[in-house]
Order: structure tokens, then sequence, then C-alpha cells
């Protein structure tokens, strides 16, 4: 079935000269923009039931009584990252969240 949808699909037009510009501005914005965003997820993030912020993974643990309980937090090993830690089969699962950059 994948190779079906990739035979019948149609390319995309090719972005135009003002498209390219847009988009490399956007890489470029300015350290001020960029820490602003960050603020906003971070606050967005902090609003959501499942996260918990900094957390050991023996706390994260004491949290989940059932199957299927997960919680969203911060590493305490490796600052800057996030795990997910959730209950499965009766034990704690922690893993460690990665976007698609590495990071």
């Amino acid at each position: 079935p994948f190779e079906d949808a990739i035979m019948t699909q149609t390319p995309a037009p090719a972005p135009s000269a003002s498209e390219l510009h847009k988009a490399a501005s956007v890489d470029n914005s300015s350290p001020l923009l960029m820490r602003a965003a960050a603020l906003r997820a971070q606050e967005e993030l902090e609003d959501q039931t499942w996260y918990h912020g900094e957390m050991s993974r023996r706390q994260a643990e004491k949290l989940l009584l059932h199957d299927g309980d997960f919680l969203v937090r911060k590493s305490t090993t490796n600052p800057g990252s996030y795990v997910l830690t959730g209950m499965h089969n009766g034990l704690a699962k922690h893993l460690l969240l990665v976007d698609p950059e590495g990071t």
C-alpha cells in the first residue's frame, strides 16, 4: 500500500523565490523571538495534567499505580531532555523523548 501511494502521488509545485526567502528568514529569527517562543511552549507544557516538571525515575514511579498510567517529566540526568514514564504490565518504563533532529 505504501508503494502504491507513492506511485499515485502528484508532485508538489516548486516553491517560489519569495517563499524560499520567507523560510530562510524564519530560520534566522532573533534569539529574543526564539526565547519567547520557547517560553510560550514551556508554559503550554506546564498546563498539561500529565506534565510533572523535573523529577527522578523513582519519584515518577511512585505516582504510577495502574497499567496505562503515564506522565512526562524533565530528566534529572539528561539536562534539557524529557522522559515519558509509563506503567506497562506492572512495570515502569522510561522512554527518552527525542525530536527528529536528534535533540
